[in-house]
């Protein structure tokens, strides 16, 4: 193999470096990969034919470089799925890490130049096809994930700082390489500036895998903080309802106490002040009663206490539940999702001056539970890059957690709202319950 297809192949080896990431991490909108990949090598080819063709000089050629990168990143932003921030952090970081694997490259060949029977440019296309190779299994294995991750649960000032490193060191790599480490520098400067470059770049690379991996790590520590306070706040809730059915216990008791009372006294009344008399009972009977939503306890007990909410608030509740008392889904699922819709449903009710109302309605379903919460609300909503936001000013956790809580195959969540009512729909599916102990 000749220096020239030597060189054709290392330009479809960087090539194959600048559209992994997001040829990988991405969906295709329209499923072919294949026809996306052939436009982008179409347009590298006709890039390269050109320099041939008119023998441009590399420091002329960036122009051109610099031409089919724009319209490379206008290929990735109409043929794949994904928020633009995510795109543009897997087209910044993928070349970022061509640029590094050029200079990490060049570091390996030099070293082994004149220990093989191979020339420069045959070294140079073994080792970029090996690196190549080992950044594909790198992005496949470690990289899809966690930028998956990262992007759907950050939000979106967070996500454009994490934009902000790969961008700021394929600047300083540009200027870098241009300059005090460029090619000419390097080899006057001898096997001390080559290994102070060499030290460099693996730094880059080292403290890029430690910023996504921290993230990770504080986003997980986050959500672990997140579920401790849902799990607190359901404990008082428990807490409440069993104070609540004490109470109604013990009224219960002083009624039977107090009944054989009501019956001396009846005994010596005419018909009129006795059916006063039942009707004043019957009242006070009426007002001791727990209400009942639906079988199960859980559920029932949360949905008392926000109904005691509404009532303070007054917001009208309209509850419609097909709830068995035993399903497969744990009653942290449960309480979890109809507790922050409830909570935000009752929110958005607050902010509200017109009528207030919030109808909830659940059924299950042969194998998944249907939930609907609807409410009345100001018509303002917040949303950046498609996302809904909270409108309060500490920040909102609700959607957050419902949205990681439904996270099985199976569970959906959408929300819908117009000038006068905002709707969520939530689709749960059957989770694998913890077995009981014998």
């Amino acid at each position: 193999m000749n220096d020239e297809a030597c060189r054709i192949f290392l330009n479809l080896i960087t090539l194959s470096v600048r559209m992994m990431p997001v040829f990988v991490c991405l969906e295709p909108k329209v499923k072919s990969r294949e026809n996306i990949a052939s436009i982008s090598a179409y347009l590298w080819v006709i890039m390269t034919f050109l320099q041939f063709l008119f023998r441009i000089p590399d420091n002329v050629f960036v122009v051109f470089q610099g031409l089919f990168s724009f319209l490379y990143f206008l290929i990735l932003l109409f043929f794949f799925q994904g928020s633009l921030l995510e795109k543009a952090f897997l087209y910044a970081s993928a070349w970022l890490f061509a640029v590094l694997s050029t200079s990490l490259n060049e570091f390996i060949v030099w070293a082994l130049l004149g220990r093989t029977g191979l020339t420069y440019s045959q070294i140079c296309v073994i080792v970029s096809t090996l690196s190549a190779l080992g950044f594909y299994l790198g992005v496949r294995l470690w990289m899809k994930p966690v930028v998956k991750r990262l992007f759907t649960e950050l939000s979106v000032g967070a996500s454009t700082l994490l934009l902000a490193y790969p961008m700021v060191s394929l600047l300083l790599l540009f200027v870098g390489t241009n300059t005090i480490f460029s090619s000419r520098s390097l080899s006057v400067g001898g096997f001390g500036v080559v290994a102070f470059f060499f030290i460099l770049c693996n730094m880059i690379v080292g403290l890029y895998v430690l910023i996504l991996n921290s993230i990770q790590e504080l986003m997980e520590r986050r959500k672990m903080t997140e579920e401790l306070q849902v799990a607190k706040r359901l404990l008082y809730q428990q807490r409440e309802h069993y104070h609540q059915i004490l109470d109604y216990i013990e009224q219960v008791r002083i009624i039977r106490h107090d009944f054989r009372h009501h019956i001396h006294a009846l005994l010596n009344m005419d018909r009129d002040v006795q059916a006063r008399y039942l009707r004043d009972l019957q009242k006070e009977l009426d007002n001791t009663a727990a209400q009942t939503f639906c079988q199960s306890q859980a559920v029932n007990g949360l949905l008392q206490e926000y109904a005691g909410r509404c009532r303070e608030n007054q917001v009208e509740l309209e509850t419609h539940l097909d709830l068995p008392e035993t399903i497969p889904i744990d009653d942290l699922t449960l309480c979890i999702v109809i507790g922050n819709l409830l909570e935000n449903a009752l929110d958005a009710c607050r902010r509200f001056s017109g009528p207030r109302f919030v109808h909830i309605r659940c059924r299950w379903e042969s194998n998944h539970l249907e939930l609907l919460v609807e409410n009345s609300f100001d018509g303002q909503v917040r949303k950046i890059g498609g996302e809904l936001l909270s409108r309060k000013h500490e920040g909102g956790l609700g959607l957050l957690s419902i949205r990681r809580t439904l996270s099985c195959p199976g569970d959906n969540f959408e929300v819908f709202y117009s000038k006068a009512a905002f709707t969520a729909i939530a689709t749960i599916a059957p989770r694998d319950l913890p077995a009981s102990p014998a």
